[in-house]
């Protein structure tokens, strides 16, 4: 007679009733030793490579099941059963670290990334703007002399034609664009994207002394990240204000100053796509595409100051400066809808950046009939004091009971650098113009390019 049948169904009831013991008491310890067995009993992690953030949402999720499965909502109920079911029969082990993966939430840790880590963050793209717009007038191609700076040929003020030759009056008006695109890579800890946006800054200023300028700008940028593996989308739209002025203690050497205030908006959509076919349990067969949608406001504040001393040798002019940038962004709890019972809550996000660069930019001056033309080339050292590794809480809206897990932000790059050029025309009546092109260099997974064109109209 064949025991085989026999002895496997007595093994599946001698495991089931150790399964029900060991949750019983489970149960009943305290909540500390009830989590640290749970986490050694979960069978989601077995067979897989997690990071911090699976982990610990893989730990809410069989807790949840397992503790409060009759208080789920229907949805979220049915796929975490079908998904811990399919980890307890043993089968389909890459199939459940797929669904793990796809339902683990790294597309939020973009806001903060692309806030701090490219070129593309709103305090960068204000910046580049702004102190663009100060890097005429301490180059001294206004059509009036500020503050005794002026371009020098063999020695002498450059006036190219009519450049500086119209006398007009302390109010200037300028509006400038640039366009970004570039890449994180994917990583253990992040899921990676591709990213690509548009701003466009306008703003004037007037000279109250001759050593003083104070002005105001507004900056709406609209930014788009497309995540890798066809994991989803997120896009923002950012208004931002800015009261700026720069100052002149002695002849050549400047102080900018700063300070923006701004308002965000967060459109995310996470993608959800995977499949679970366990053949020794058909009734447990789970196929899921799905997208969970959720959108939030944001705040951000920054101040960056900034101060350089213009050198001048014939047609050459040399600035060495410094710069000191503060970032604080904080962004709204919410929570997602859809996702065909993987949607989530999130808490709010605090991201801090506090910055130190030092370079230098270095220009030649060709004086034409009709007026300027000066190409100009840069480069910066950044250093990041603050921005560390965070987490971010969040739970799963089917749970009533809100239990949370870890959303992990690895720690950035510390240094790295930005190297660039312009290209800048200053023409009769009060006229310029300029195009220019930057690129990050030297910071790990992050690819970052910048193309920004403006002008600016005397009065």
């Amino acid at each position: 007679m064949n025991q085989e049948p026999q002895r496997s169904q007595f093994l599946g009831k001698a495991v089931t009733l150790t399964c029900v013991s060991l949750c019983g008491v489970v149960a009943l310890l305290t909540p500390d030793w009830r989590q640290k067995l749970l986490a050694a009993y979960n069978p989601l992690p077995i067979g897989q490579s997690l990071n911090q953030t699976q982990k610990s949402m893989s730990d809410t999720l069989f807790d949840a099941c397992f503790n409060r499965n009759e208080q789920l909502e229907e949805n979220f109920r049915d796929r975490c059963s079908k998904l811990v079911g399919t980890a307890f029969e043993g089968e389909g082990s890459s199939e459940v670290g797929q669904a793990l993966f796809q339902v683990s939430p790294e597309q939020l840790t973009a806001y903060g990334i692309q806030a701090t880590r490219t070129m593309s963050s709103n305090i960068s793209v204000v910046n580049t703007s702004i102190l663009g717009r100060l890097e005429t007038l301490h180059a001294g191609l206004d059509t009036i002399r500020f503050a005794g700076i002026q371009l020098y040929q063999d020695g002498q003020p450059l006036r190219g034609g009519n450049a500086g030759s119209d006398a007009f009056g302390k109010l200037g008006v300028w509006l400038n664009t640039s366009y970004h695109v570039g890449e994180v890579d994917s990583t253990r800890e992040i899921k990676g994207f591709d990213f690509d946006n548009w701003s466009f800054t306008a703003g004037a200023d007037y000279q109250v002394f001759e050593s003083l300028v104070l002005g105001a700008a507004f900056t709406y940028i609209n930014s788009d990240n497309d995540f890798k593996n066809n994991a989803g989308k997120a896009e923002n739209d950012s208004y931002i204000g800015t009261l700026y002025g720069s100052f002149y203690p002695v002849e050549n050497l400047y102080i900018d100053l700063l300070a923006t205030y701004g308002h965000l908006n967060f459109d995310t959509t996470r993608k959800i796509s995977y499949a679970l076919t366990t053949s020794s349990n058909p009734d447990n067969l789970d196929f899921v595409n799905a997208k969970a949608r959720g959108d939030t406001n944001g705040q951000q504040w920054g101040v960056t100051l900034s101060s350089g001393y213009d050198l001048h040798w014939r047609s050459v002019s040399f600035t060495p400066y410094a710069r000191f940038s503060y970032l604080k962004l904080n962004v709204d709890d919410y929570k997602e809808n859809g996702g065909a019972g993987w949607a989530l809550r999130f808490d709010d996000q605090d991201i801090e950046s506090m910055k130190s660069i030092v370079g230098g930019q270095a220009s030649y001056a060709f004086s034409f009939p009709w007026g300027v033309l000066a190409p100009q080339l840069r480069g910066e050292w950044h250093h990041e004091f603050r921005d560390p590794s965070r987490s971010i809480k969040a739970s799963f809206v089917g749970d009533p009971a809100a239990q949370q897990f870890s959303i992990y932000v690895p720690n950035p790059d510390r240094d790295y650098a930005l190297v660039g050029g312009n290209l800048t025309a200053t023409l009769a009546h009060g006229i310029s113009a300029f195009v220019g092109y930057e690129a990050l260099v030297g910071y790990d997974r992050v690819a970052s390019h910048r193309v920004t064109f403006g002008g600016r109209v005397q009065f």
